[in-house]
């Protein structure tokens, strides 16, 4: 059949106009509102330069919120990363209990992130939380996880990392079957050990799946916004708030949609920035068999 190429753009269209505006033409007002100083409500507006930027450097809730986001997405690249290989590697069996764990694991992975932070928020709380309710059948005196900005960052963190692992999981898990098997027999017929099998063949040829999870974590981790504005909405005077919990807070809240746009501006130069340095890192690693 002859290749008609007016087919092919036809078949395309869609998802390029699709992305152009979801995508290209908010990032391109995003860039161009970052140089002004537009409230988000009236028409006129100027054009200040880098003036934007050069209060976000000064500004001590950026770098706040820096810090929390950072934290946070330290956290959860470990949680998503280690614990998500290990659990393939575990559950990569054809049995019950198996069946059961994966299932376990991805279940909270289909719920909305908003439903799994209320439900959270409820199960934690100090004075009738789950939790707390089921220590004190024991005698055991109630545990308050918002004594501290740093243990609520912690405890935000775990939730996120359980909402999303089973998709992490999932991923692992396929890239864990593409693995010939005749490699680990002949591994196994030499003498080599399950923790030898493990960091000589295993770990080496997760290494696509590794590299694809890693830049799908960072990059939601530095965008951490759903969980955090459900259980603590910032906290008093932003300690648990992220980069992009503030950008939505002077603009919507304070009517500074320009300074607004020069935060999420710098958050996605620092999203491409680590997304780059993670993906040639780990495509190094990266073995052909």
């Amino acid at each position: 059949m002859k290749h008609n190429k007016l087919q092919d753009v036809l078949l395309v269209l869609p998802g390029y106009l699709v992305y152009t505006v979801f995508m290209i033409i908010p990032l391109g007002l995003c860039f161009f509102y970052s140089f002004t100083n537009w409230d988000g409500i009236s028409k006129n507006y100027k054009m200040i330069g880098f003036r934007n930027f050069e209060r976000l450097f000064q500004d001590a809730s950026f770098f706040n919120a820096l810090k929390v986001t950072l934290i946070i997405t330290v956290i959860t690249v470990l949680i998503y990363n280690v614990l998500g290989v290990l659990l393939a590697v575990v559950l990569n069996r054809k049995n019950r209990v198996c069946a059961f764990a994966k299932s376990a694991i991805f279940v909270p992975t289909v719920l909305s992130s908003v439903v799994v932070a209320f439900i959270w928020s409820y199960i934690m709380q100090t004075d009738g939380g789950v939790i707390n309710t089921i220590l004190g059948i024991f005698g055991i005196p109630p545990v308050d996880f918002y004594d501290s900005p740093t243990h609520t960052i912690v405890m935000i963190s775990i939730i996120i990392s359980w909402n999303g692992l089973g998709l992490f999981l999932v991923i692992y898990m396929a890239t864990l079957n593409t693995i010939p098997p005749e490699l680990m027999e002949a591994a196994e017929v030499d003498g080599a050990n399950s923790v030898q099998r493990f960091f000589k063949i295993t770990l080496p040829l997760m290494m696509p799946g590794i590299t694809i999870n890693s830049v799908l974590s960072l990059a939601g981790g530095l965008k951490q916004y759903d969980h955090v504005k459900v259980i603590t909405g910032g906290g008093p005077g932003g300690a648990t708030q992220t980069i992009t919990l503030l950008s939505v807070e002077k603009a919507f809240s304070y009517n500074r949609r320009g300074y607004s746009s020069a935060i999420i501006l710098v958050l996605f130069i620092l999203i491409v920035i680590v997304s780059v340095i993670q993906i040639s890192i780990t495509k190094k690693r990266e073995v052909e068999y």
